[in-house]
């Protein structure tokens, strides 16, 4: 472990310690964001034109100048 007063100290890790993370929250992760995508895509899919029109509404609201 590297000291304060010495910052260029290399620190001794063990060389099989890995600097990713764990493999259960790599999963978890990749199935959430996954599973929004595919949210996004049905829902584009499905509702595309009324989507459109609703953000079209709400940024002429938004943008009155």
């Amino acid at each position: 472990m590297p000291s304060i007063s010495d910052p260029h100290a290399v620190s001794e890790a063990p060389s099989g310690a890995p600097d990713r993370m764990p493999r259960a929250v790599r999963v978890t992760l990749t199935l959430a964001l996954a599973g929004l995508m595919m949210g996004a895509v049905y829902l584009v899919a499905v509702r595309g034109e009324a989507l459109l029109v609703d953000l079209a509404a709400l940024g002429e609201r938004l943008w009155c100048f």
